[in-house]
């Protein structure tokens, strides 16, 4: 799913947005464009959404922890009484069900409205689609390293946020070795795909980061992030 800069990643801040968006779609939808029948399905799709984060969700995982205590009991514990199964919940009145991928339909929907020459920031304030502003002060990369399966065997992967920035220069280093050019990067996710130095024997790599500027690095290093490599 393509990241979107007004909509909260956490699911509290997510069902604040989505009652917001909700509610103000009835007034500014039409203004922008939009036609009775997406402002229903959308306001119905956030309605059934809601439900299952708010309703079916934490019952359903309440569910599945007295499911695996029950297990455990009856593998394990030592009451005299037979073991009861829980009773699975029922939900007397759900809203009806709606298609996939509601949250690709209101970015879409969102985009159109911003282009529509009715917008205005007002608008967008209020249907809460204008970007969240990160006042945070970043004066180096923030960034993990782990190991995954690649096409080749196990690889570090490198994951950073960019912070409004073009990108990042990165430098990497094995077992303690001088620094080596790891290269420049705009994308979000680099993998490192070099091979083993000495075949069959595992390595430590080390990785630093700085800000990528105008195809130059600039501003300090950060923190080394070290990963052990064919072990």
């Amino acid at each position: 799913m393509i990241s979107q800069r007004y909509f909260p990643n956490a699911d509290a801040d997510r069902i604040l947005w989505l009652k917001i968006y909700w509610a103000m779609l009835l007034s500014h939808g039409p203004r922008l464009g939009l036609g009775d029948e997406e402002i229903t399905d959308t306001r119905a799709g956030i309605t059934y959404y809601l439900w299952m984060l708010e309703s079916f969700c934490p019952v359903a995982h309440q569910f599945a922890l007295d499911a695996t205590a029950a297990r455990k009991h009856l593998a394990y514990g030592e009451d005299p009484d037979p073991v009861a199964i829980p009773t699975l919940p029922s939900f007397a009145s759900p809203p009806p069900a709606v298609l996939p991928g509601l949250f690709n339909r209101i970015f879409n929907q969102v985009q159109r409205m911003k282009l529509h020459p009715n917008y205005t920031e007002s608008m967008g304030r209020e249907l809460g689609i204008l970007p969240i502003v990160d006042a945070t002060e970043h004066p180096v990369p923030e960034f993990t390293v782990t190991t995954e399966q690649g096409p080749n065997g196990m690889r570090p992967r490198i994951d950073y946020t960019k912070f409004g920035h073009h990108g990042i220069v990165g430098e990497y280093r094995v077992n303690g070795g001088p620094w080596l050019p790891l290269g420049h990067f705009n994308q979000k996710t680099i993998y490192d795909d070099r091979p083993l130095t000495v075949p069959g024997t595992p390595e430590s790599r080390d990785y630093r980061l700085r800000w990528l500027h105008k195809d130059e690095g600039h501003g300090d290093w950060s923190a080394i992030q070290t990963v052990l490599v064919g072990a």
